[in-house]
């Protein structure tokens, strides 16, 4: 077996073995590992568009509040199962992203940066200010009078299982092949880029429109585990603050690193939950010390240890 087959096949392994989870842990462990998925499927979304396409977003929070507000809104008024509102949370993000696209573009660098930032407070001031919603109290989750209980655990689960896992698979299968050396060309030169004939619009596009999705996908299991959703909360800028912290400790640019980054994170999180400011102290000061000693993250670190251990020894 070649080792990437075998890496699909670990891949494949750990999904499957997640999936037995909700059979064997209690409420307070599944609710625990719906956060935890959640925030990997948001930091894998972030890093396609920052470590992969080189568009730095400080505005994700916007796209987890607009996935979020898509699933509330839609089950309230039409006969549509929450469950299945996920995926098309996912799609109407992205649609709302494609109508931001042709402003977000004309800005580069840390101007578009800004630009997302500005764009995800427009959006929750629109939000806080539309009877619709609920304005500033928010909404509760209307539609899960008619879902089983005992059952919207392990569905959210599941369904946080699926989105992390499926937009991980989507960020693999992009970043290979011709797709992901234009994608890489466009984020180390884009004018040398464009001399070869690679288009940045529509490769920009494709990359930024995913993004939305799979954090749209993100905030909309979110915010149904939780039955109630507010404006500050679905776009509150603590979003994309966690996710940039666990990329860059993960490792940016690295398939491997908002998991590894999530993994560290939750486990200072809960190790130092007896006092909140320690626990922030402790991620601030991780990931310090991985931007200075080892600036790939730990996924970075992982690697070119593995790689040390690996290499066959020559004979003297």
């Amino acid at each position: 077996m070649s080792r990437e087959h075998a890496g699909w096949a670990g891949f494949a392994l750990i999904l499957a073995a997640l999936a037995l989870v909700p059979f064997l842990a209690g409420r307070g462990a599944l609710s625990l590992g719906i956060e935890i998925l959640v925030i990997i499927a948001l930091a894998q979304a972030w890093n396609l568009l920052a470590g992969y396409g080189g568009l730095l977003s400080l505005g994700h929070h916007g796209f987890v509040g607009l996935g979020g507000y898509a699933l509330f809104t839609v089950t309230r008024d039409l006969p549509v199962s929450p469950y299945l509102m996920v995926p098309l949370a996912a799609l109407i993000t992205a649609t709302l992203a494609l109508a931001l696209a042709p402003i977000l573009f004309r800005l580069r660098d840390v101007y578009f940066a800004v630009g997302m930032w500005v764009a995800a407070e427009i959006i929750r001031i629109l939000i806080m200010r539309w009877e619709f919603t609920g304005a500033a109290s928010g909404m509760p989750l209307y539609a899960a009078r008619g879902l089983d209980r005992a059952w919207m655990g392990p569905i959210t689960f599941w369904l946080a299982l699926a989105v992390a896992g499926g937009i991980t698979l989507t960020v693999a299968l992009m970043v290979r092949g011709t797709f992901g050396l234009r994608l890489r060309a466009l984020r180390d030169d884009e004018t040398a880029a464009r001399s070869i004939g690679v288009g940045p619009w529509r490769v920009r596009l494709i990359v930024f429109l995913v993004s939305a999705a799979g954090a749209g996908a993100a905030g909309a299991v979110s915010f149904l585990s939780n039955l109630f959703i507010t404006p500050m909360a679905a776009f509150d800028i603590g979003w994309t603050v966690t996710v940039i912290f666990v990329t860059v400790i993960g490792g940016i640019g690295r398939l491997h690193g908002p998991v590894l980054g999530a993994l560290v994170y939750f486990a200072l999180r809960e190790w130092l939950a007896f006092s909140a400011g320690w626990s922030l102290v402790a991620l601030g000061v991780t990931a310090m010390a991985v931007m200075l000693f080892a600036p790939g993250g730990l996924a970075g670190l992982a690697d070119r240890l593995l790689r040390r251990f690996s290499r066959p020894e020559t004979a003297p």
